[in-house]
């Protein structure tokens, strides 16, 4: 078990034999939840990140292609 004191900004440093034995390096992604009355945070992968794109994202990118289509007739660039 480690220590570790939390700072004024609700920060705190993950030690680095923690850090090594699970693999976290710099720029990694942890997922933070509560179970119970326990903090449980763990390292993510790449794999798992996905909620950087919004959920219709296929709806959305559609609906900006046929935006710059029209937008690009408008202009006369394209027939």
């Amino acid at each position: 078990m480690a220590i570790v004191k939390v700072t004024r900004n609700s920060q705190i440093t993950i030690p680095k034999e923690v850090r090594e034995k699970v693999g976290i390096k710099e720029g990694d992604r942890v997922d933070v939840t509560v179970e119970g009355d326990k903090v449980v945070i763990r390292k993510i992968e790449m794999e798992e990140i996905t909620d950087f794109l919004p959920r219709d994202f296929e709806e959305t990118m559609n609906k900006m292609r046929k935006d710059s289509r029209d937008r690009l007739r408008e202009l006369g660039v394209i027939p």
